[in-house]
């Protein structure tokens, strides 16, 4: 078993989470964060606001992103890896990252079932 941890746009979240759900890929846990990679953040306060002519410029500020963390067993991880880049890889700074990690047990609460049977 492994988890997927997916960090993405705002603006990506919801067709990425329609398509996982699309190719049976239900069982997720997400949360809003903010963050920034290596690249410096930089934007424009008050861009393009008639009401104001201050304008300040901000640099190394946090991002708000989207994080969506699946556990999925060992030969899912391509199916959703490819999903989620045929929708956020847009070439660009900011795209998100996907980090893949070991899973060691998953217990349903529940039921006591373990292992991937804790998955379905």
């Amino acid at each position: 078993m492994k988890q997927i941890v997916i960090i993405l746009r705002p603006n990506c979240y919801f067709k990425t989470k329609q398509a996982l759900s699309d190719n049976r890929f239900f069982a997720m846990s997400t949360k809003e964060v903010l963050g920034r990679g290596k690249a410096t953040v930089r934007f424009t306060a008050n861009e393009g606001n008639p009401m104001t002519t201050a304008e300040k410029i901000y640099e190394n500020a946090l991002v708000a992103k989207k994080m969506i963390e699946m556990i999925v067993p060992d030969e899912a991880v391509k199916a959703v890896v490819d999903i989620v880049l045929s929708i956020n890889s847009h070439g660009t700074e900011g795209d998100g990252k996907i980090f893949v990690l070991p899973v060691e047990e998953s217990i349903r609460i529940h039921t006591g079932e373990k292992g991937e049977d804790a998955l379905i």
